[in-house]
């Protein structure tokens, strides 16, 4: 189970840890330097009080005097005070190089081992860090060194005094991390409560109270998500009753022209039965096509655009449509304006959906010998695509409700939906769309959208 908690407690325990290893590091590093200084200043200071001690008495007592008690306090094995005195050694020697004095457990000294200075000596398993003085005036040269494991041994308690805390309190740190955690996260779980216990058909805005900074971006997509499906099951279930409500005509009036078909004993009249039947297949036929293209363009997802030629994406639609103008022996003009682009972007099929719908509609609703006239313009950073006919027109007052889902207008009504469609595909282009006045005296239909389309 991927769990946010176990999630974030894996990341503050690596934090931790790789933070406590490095301050580890730090410390040995540290302290081992401390160390090593602290114990070569001790080294340099017993070697200056030796030969300072030796070299002030031979005007009172011989060195060699001196020496001798101080082999003799030493000894070869003598009562130890403590047991890092087995750790300390010195050796003394005089300026013809005789060893004058030095202690039980001095390691074995080359001449090499008596160059002024610190330096480390290994004898056998042991190694030793040494330092050697001169003294000019009275020739005399000391060596006085200490184990290393004595530096050793420090420098372990020191860091295992800093690292133990540490160790001891990261698994309290963490069950404490683990508890704010579950602490932290008691909203979160409070809303997924909730929205485990809503009823599958609710969909109303989530409302919790004293809901954390960081919850409420979450809070707020899910009741823009909750409110667009209730928009979408709104829109769906308007959509179904007022497809069911437009079928339920033309598949009566088709029951109707069947029955009569089948009861027609003149042939005549059965022709003519058939040829309304067919009429009436053909126009619900073109209500589906028309619902299905609505209910496609109704869908809000991401849009796809490719490169149109927009004169002559219309002057083709044009040229299809013809022939049912010439039908009504209807005159059909078209003009592009020469400054529009080579070519543009919209959805695909979008443009012929546009002019099949607009001119069909003028089409049907002008008079025979009527005229129409469509023309493509460009106006500053727009397209703009007009219709107008010298039909009778539409009232200023009745206009709005053309754009209404299968209201339809004049004597031979359609399907009702050519101008929903119309309106849109212009929402999806981001353009306007309006009903006008025309010039020729019927209506004139506007539809204009931006050049750039992203």
């Amino acid at each position: 189970m991927n769990s946010l908690r176990k999630r974030i407690l894996i990341r503050v325990l690596g934090l931790l840890l790789a933070g406590s290893l490095v301050m580890g590091w730090a410390s040995y590093h540290d302290a081992t330097h401390e160390v090593e200084e602290l114990f070569d200043a001790q080294l340099g200071q017993s070697a200056r009080v030796l030969i300072g001690l030796l070299g002030a008495s031979q005007t009172r007592l011989p060195a060699e005097q001196l020496a001798q008690a101080l082999i003799e306090s030493t000894g070869n094995h003598p009562k130890l005070g403590h047991r890092y005195e087995s750790k300390l050694a010195f050796q003394v020697r005089n300026a013809e190089g005789q060893v004058i004095a030095r202690s039980f457990n001095v390691p074995q000294l080359t001449p090499a081992d008596w160059q002024p200075g610190f330096a480390d000596l290994q004898q056998a398993d042991r190694r030793w860090r040494g330092y050697v003085l001169e003294s000019p005036e009275s020739g005399l040269a000391v060596w006085v060194g200490e184990r290393s494991d004595v530096r050793g041994e420090l420098v372990d308690k020191i860091t295992r005094g800093t690292l133990l805390p540490d160790l001891i309190g990261i698994p309290l740190m963490l069950l404490l991390v683990w508890l704010a955690i579950g602490s932290g996260l008691k909203p979160l779980e409070h809303m997924a409560q909730l929205i485990r216990q809503r009823e599958p058909d609710s969909l109303q805005p989530l409302i919790l109270p004293n809901l954390p900074a960081e919850l409420e971006p979450m809070q707020a997509a899910l009741n823009r998500m909750l409110e667009q499906l209730h928009q979408l099951l709104a829109r769906e279930q308007r959509f179904i009753a007022d497809a069911a409500h437009e079928l339920r005509t033309p598949l009566a009036v088709l029951q109707i022209h069947a029955e009569n078909a089948l009861q027609a004993e003149d042939p005549a009249e059965r022709a003519q039965a058939l040829q309304h039947l067919r009429q009436g297949v053909e126009r619900a036929t073109r209500l589906v096509a028309q619902m299905l293209t609505l209910a496609r363009l109704a869908d809000q997802q991401q849009r796809q655009l490719i490169a149109i030629a927009p004169a002559q994406g219309c002057r083709a639609e044009v040229a299809e449509l013809l022939p049912l103008a010439l039908r009504r022996d209807q005159q059909l003009e078209f003009e592009a304006d020469p400054s529009l682009p080579a070519e543009i972007r919209m959805e695909p099929g979008s443009l012929g959906m546009l002019l099949q719908n607009l001119l069909g509609n003028a089409i049907q609703h002008t008079a025979c010998g009527g005229r129409i006239q469509v023309s493509l313009q460009r106006q500053a950073e727009q397209v703009l695509l007009q219709i107008d006919d010298n039909g009778a027109g539409v009232p200023a007052a009745e206009r709005a409700r053309l754009l209404e889902r299968f209201h339809a207008q004049g004597s031979n009504p359609g399907a009702g939906l050519g101008l929903s469609i119309v309106q849109r595909i212009v929402e999806r282009h981001r353009g306007t769309l309006s009903l006008e006045d025309s010039p020729l005296g019927g209506l004139r239909v506007s539809v204009a959208w931006p050049l750039q389309q992203t």
